[in-house]
């Protein structure tokens, strides 16, 4: 019997038209079967379902994997080739986002007889909408950054590195319990917070600096996503002016998003807060994003995104201004669209985090 969520994979393949499909997606595999591994290739037709590995993973497969046959890979051998026969395959479904050009060649040399479709994001959109485990996942990866954030804070002060606080930080997430964090850690201060994804350097953190942290957690599959900046005792007046607009633009979104709202909308309103405040060519990059397997996931919130927020997404809202040669503030929540409302699920506050220096 297959899983609910292999069986809208089915329903896809039926409504194109297609014999099957064949996905390589890593985050795509763990959703739909748990397998999580570096090499795996996933193959569904007609009610049926393999996992194909390598011989890393065999053992880990045949013990973790409950909905599909679990066959190992062998250097020059034909299985998926074997499986379309089997199946009597004219058209393959493929998650084209997760092939390189070359996997794509080798799999057209190997399957001269079928024709390949590409997917475009018909397998990301089934994991846009959470189930109630995985907003428990969610929840525990909130947990354990949110508990080793507090655990640091007192450690960001005048005089550390921004290697040092990121490095402490993900120190802390792993020993509170983390597999890992979700992505490479942020920590900018200074007019490096103008900076939206710098990396960590040897700069000494001063007094009078903002400094943006931006972290998250990978706990059981699932991922967490929160940016605070922090303000090192008295800054300048700009930094806290941007600091509150910033923060009113993160609350209107968290107050305005509700489920059936196109997506663009929510970015059009938190971004047009931001340009009313004068702030507007600072502001560069989308609203937020979903979240769940994946850090970034659909759906993209930004002001070309399609579609409406559903009930069950878990979303980031993520504003921020960022002035060269000055500094920046980011400010970013994890929130979760209800049926009638949104509930933020990321726990420390945002409102002017100040240590006194």
């Amino acid at each position: 019997m297959l899983n609910k969520r292999i069986e809208k994979v089915t329903g896809i393949v039926n409504n194109m038209g297609l014999d099957g499909c064949v996905l390589k997606g890593l985050d795509n595999i763990f959703y739909l079967t748990g397998f999580r591994g570096s090499e795996a290739t996933l193959f569904i037709s007609r009610g049926e379902v393999f996992l194909l590995t390598d011989f890393r993973y065999i053992t880990y497969a045949k013990e973790t994997v409950k909905d599909a046959h679990v066959y190992e890979i062998k250097k020059n051998n034909e299985l998926l080739r074997e499986l379309c026969l089997k199946f009597e395959v004219k058209k393959l479904g493929f998650d084209g986002a997760h092939f390189t050009y070359n996997m794509y060649e080798r799999f057209k040399n190997s399957l001269k007889d079928i024709e390949l479709i590409p997917f475009k994001d018909e397998i990301e959109d089934i994991r846009k909408c959470k189930d109630a485990d995985e907003i428990g996942l969610i929840l525990e990866a909130i947990d354990i950054a949110t508990n080793a954030f507090k655990e640091i804070f007192e450690e960001i002060r005048p005089g550390r590195t921004e290697k040092e606080i990121a490095r402490t930080l993900d120190y802390t997430m792993a020993r509170l319990g983390a597999d890992k964090p979700s992505f490479d850690t942020i920590v900018a201060s200074g007019e490096r917070s103008a900076l939206p994804h710098a990396t960590p350097t040897e700069k000494k953190l001063s007094k009078g600096e903002p400094v943006i942290i931006d972290f998250g957690v990978q706990k059981n599959g699932y991922c967490s996503d929160e940016t605070c900046t922090i303000l090192l005792g008295d800054v300048n007046g700009k930094i806290s002016e941007i600091y509150n607009v910033v923060n009113d633009a993160r609350m209107l979104g968290i107050e305005k998003a509700k489920p059936g709202m196109p997506i663009k909308e929510l970015d059009m309103i938190v971004r047009g807060y931001i340009e009313k405040a004068g702030y507007g060519m600072y502001f560069g990059h989308g609203t937020g994003h979903g979240i769940g397997i994946a850090v970034h996931e659909t759906p993209a919130i930004n002001t070309t995104s399609e579609g409406i927020l559903e009930e069950n997404m878990v979303i980031t809202i993520e504003p921020g201004i960022y002035i060269p040669h000055i500094g920046g503030v980011r400010l970013e929540d994890m929130v979760f669209i209800g049926s009638t409302d949104v509930k933020v699920l990321t726990k420390i506050r945002k409102d002017m985090l100040t240590i006194s220096v």
